[in-house]
């Protein structure tokens, strides 16, 4: 499965939630901006044609309704009458006239992001990879339950984690680039003087990818810890339920067997314990994260 789109953190909430509706509007980094557009621009023949449409109603209505007037209402009262409807009908057509030169609202806001934001299209296969590594890993920490209850809070994963997202997705998206470009450059040729000078390109992108991949790590581990911690709190919340089975056991064992409320007890110690291991142990993950150079 491919990666989703990922967005530069100041990109307008609406902007992403267009994607989910009108992904046509979307325009990879990799191709040129995307010019602004009308309806006059983009089918100037259809437009023209609605416009006259729209006179020859205007027209029509107005001699109509100059006729009723006419017909029914004093002769004073139908002049200004005419007059007001015509004046409404001039105003409409010019606000039609007006709409057709404007560009689309929502196209309008997509266009001006272009940049801010990569598709699939801009990654090949194995940066795609990578890429939807780390969207899952982020995915998993935001939807967390410790997240959600503030356990997390002083990591402030709202904030730093879309910023690194954006960070590893330009990377891997350059690193897309510069590959496709080695292969153009080599397709069909093989010479020392290109091996000289491909060579050191090909190793700092293979830096590059491994620095990458140990981000990518990175975000994995953290998500790992993430996942334990949402697992021992999911455990002491089981937890609550232990009067009611402790009252439960109270009717069929002995009486004065306390060692079932004493396994409670210790149990609950024990995972009180376990939570705050995992807290700290997913806090420490999340201070470790840094884009490598």
């Amino acid at each position: 499965m491919g990666p989703e789109p990922v967005f530069a953190p100041d990109v307008p909430a609406e902007v992403r939630r267009l994607f989910e509706r009108k992904p046509e509007l979307f325009v990879p980094a990799s191709h040129a901006k995307p010019k602004r557009q009308t309806p006059w621009s983009t089918e100037p023949a259809a437009t023209f044609g609605s416009l006259l449409g729209w006179l020859a109603v205007c027209v029509g209505g107005w001699i109509l309704a100059l006729i009723i007037f006419a017909v029914t209402l004093p002769t004073a009262v139908a002049a200004w009458a005419a007059l007001a409807l015509a004046v409404v009908a001039v105003v409409a057509t010019g606000a039609v006239g007006v709409g057709s030169a404007v560009e689309n609202r929502s196209r309008k806001a997509v266009r001006r992001q272009h940049g801010n934001y990569l598709l699939a299209d801009d990654f090949d296969d194995s940066a795609g990879r990578l890429l939807a590594r780390a969207q899952h890993a982020v995915k998993t920490v935001l939807e967390a339950t410790v997240t959600r209850r503030g356990l997390l809070d002083d990591v402030q994963n709202e904030l730093v984690l879309p910023e690194q997202l954006w960070d590893v997705g330009q990377v891997l998206h350059e690193q897309s680039v510069l590959r496709a470009r080695q292969r153009d450059v080599a397709r069909g040729m093989a010479t020392a003087e290109l091996d000289a000078v491909l060579g050191p390109q090909r190793r700092a992108l293979a830096r590059s990818v491994g620095a990458i991949e140990r981000k990518v790590e990175l975000l994995e581990r953290y998500a790992a810890r993430v996942r334990s911690a949402d697992a021992a709190l999911r455990a002491e919340a089981a937890l609550e339920d232990g009067d009611r089975y402790i009252e439960l056991l109270a009717r069929t064992e002995p009486a004065g067997d306390t060692s079932v409320v004493q396994g409670f007890a210790d149990e609950a110690a024990v995972l009180k314990d376990t939570l705050s291991r995992s807290i700290t142990a997913a806090r420490d993950a999340g201070r470790t994260l840094a884009l490598p150079d």
